[in-house]
């Protein structure tokens, strides 16, 4: 059953008939609903006029406004209104003349209640048919609204992304208007470690209805795009004349945008205006100034309007790169494991942009950006993990709104991660020693050489000559000589055996050379070590 009724008048100049036939109606099948019975046309009409009925039963022959008269003087003001007419005359001529003003039923009198409902029917079911119509129509403007929209968001995508600026001429999204220009709207996190998701997609949809609502009432067209670390794109045209009516809306988005966040403690908010462009070709630039007067708020600050005119130009001379100038030293720095030595080249990086103002402080993001690349191709970590990790420290690093911050984020993320590999160098550095002296622990009454544990390790035998030494403080076999004492004297204190079958034990088949290297390690002889210690 539909939602509406459809709405039924009746008319005729017999009021009891008029109320015979709202009783032959069968209301809630058809999804029907009685308006009014009324015994004259001009009555009728001024009913159709203010509550516009659905349908309209009405007698041919009445006073003062004939039935077919009224047909005719409604179809001047709709031409949507069903008409059925009842007549106790069956001449052509009326029944020609209803046809012709579109009457979609004439019946004779007297009714019958089948035919009458019959009638009713066929107009319900006309009606469902023509509401299922206008749905699928809506439906398909709504697809074809969504789809330009699509189309329109994934154009700017597109000319953000681009760098080729010929491309952009092939666009198929037609904008009027004869100036063309970017902005970029920066949500930054006053604290990037409550960051709620959930919250950033509501706050995202509210500030592209602020801007749709102020540019839609100045503009030609109004083109919003959201990028990755609540960047929030917007290209839009105008006409010269409206110039002036454009800076003071750029005025009241950031206005209405740092009302709405008043609410919220997690956001600021800032704005990068670029600068006009006449040529299709030149909105790519004005996106890019855009994108590159907002990276100015690291040292201009948040909460205001950056044009790109009032941002210093930007830098591309390898000599003044300060990343590029202190490279060797940071990668330095980060070979030796040196946290220290890698937070004083940020420092002297991040010190040539606070010692500045001739420069484009955007820049900053970028030394970052060139940095995190530095770091982790340096370090050896998994393709995909690597891939994380920089996009993890990217994103904290673009809610950055201070040098100070950024180069403290650097110092915190990159000296943890230079920690955690210094460690795990360490630790496999030692792993192979580790694993010697576990060998030496359980085959330390067998013949062992250094070259045999060296091939069970699987290291070069002078390297892992080298490693040993270096780890555990001394050379390998006296390692292991003093292994084998420290076992001879535990079976000395535990045991009955001989000394004879204490050297055995302990890898020495001559008892006196065994007798002579305990003298030597520790001091006594073993006859005496276990007198003394009995």
């Amino acid at each position: 059953m539909q939602n509406r009724k459809w709405r039924v008048l009746i008319v005729d100049d017999e009021f009891r008939i008029g109320m015979l036939i709202r009783k032959l109606i069968k209301w809630d099948e058809y999804d029907m609903e009685f308006v009014d019975a009324v015994d004259n046309g001009e009555t009728a009409f001024q009913i159709i006029k203010e509550k516009r009925p659905d349908i309209v039963i009405t007698d041919i022959r009445m006073p003062k406004l004939s039935g077919l008269d009224l047909i005719c003087m409604t179809r001047e003001i709709s031409r949507d209104i069903k008409f059925v007419v009842i007549s106790g005359y069956k001449e052509f001529e009326y029944a020609h003349r209803a046809l012709q003003y579109g009457v979609d039923d004439y019946l004779l009198k007297p009714i019958s209640e089948d035919e009458l409902n019959k009638v009713l029917k066929k107009i319900h079911k006309e009606f469902l048919q023509k509401e299922h119509q206008i749905k699928e129509r809506q439906e398909l403007q709504e697809k074809v609204t969504q789809s330009r929209q699509i189309i329109k968001r994934d154009f700017l995508k597109n000319i953000i992304e681009q760098e080729d600026a010929d491309e952009v001429e092939d666009a198929r999204v037609a904008l009027e208007g004869e100036v063309y220009r970017g902005i970029d709207i920066k949500l930054d996190y006053v604290d990037y470690s409550k960051s709620d998701r959930k919250q950033d997609r509501l706050t995202v949809e509210r500030i592209v209805t602020i801007v749709e609502g102020i540019l839609k009432e100045v503009s030609e067209e109004v083109l919003i795009c959201e990028k990755e670390n609540l960047h929030i794109y917007c290209l839009f045209n105008y006409d010269y004349s409206r110039a002036k009516l454009i800076k003071n809306s750029i005025n009241d988005i950031l206005s209405e945008i740092k009302e709405y966040l008043i609410g919220f403690e997690q956001y600021e908010v800032t704005i990068g205006v670029g600068t006009e462009r006449t040529d299709f070709a030149g909105i790519r630039f004005s996106i890019r100034e855009a994108n590159r007067a907002v990276g100015n708020r690291i040292k201009m600050g948040t909460g205001r309007l950056i044009y790109a005119e009032a941002a210093a130009r930007e830098v591309d001379n390898t000599d003044e790169n300060p990343v590029e100038q202190y490279r060797e030293s940071f990668l330095a720095s980060l070979e030796v494991y040196s946290r220290e030595n890698m937070e004083q080249c940020l420092n002297q990086i991040f010190s040539s942009f606070m010692l500045r103002d001739d420069i484009d402080f955007s820049g900053c993001y970028t030394a970052a950006e060139e940095l995190i690349d530095l770091f982790f191709g340096y370090m050896d970590l998994h393709q995909e993990e690597s891939r994380q990790l920089r996009k993890r420290l990217g994103g904290s690093c673009q809610h950055c709104y201070s040098i100070t911050q950024l180069k403290n984020l650097l110092k915190t993320e990159l000296g943890s991660y230079l920690d955690m590999n210094r460690a795990a160098a360490e630790d496999e550095s030692v792993k192979p020693v580790r694993q010697a002296k576990q060998y030496i622990d359980e085959h330390y009454s067998e013949k062992i050489v250094l070259e045999d544990i060296a091939e069970v390790i699987g290291l070069n035998p002078v390297y892992f000559s080298v490693l040993f030494k270096k780890e555990a403080g001394m050379n390998f076999s006296a390692y292991l000589m003093n292994v084998r004492m420290e076992k001879a004297k535990e079976m000395l204190c535990s045991s009955n055996e001989t000394i004879a079958a204490i050297g055995e034990r302990v890898g020495y088949k001559d008892s006196r050379y065994f007798s002579q290297t305990f003298a030597k390690v520790v001091g006594v002889k073993p006859a005496l070590y276990r007198k003394l210690h009995s």
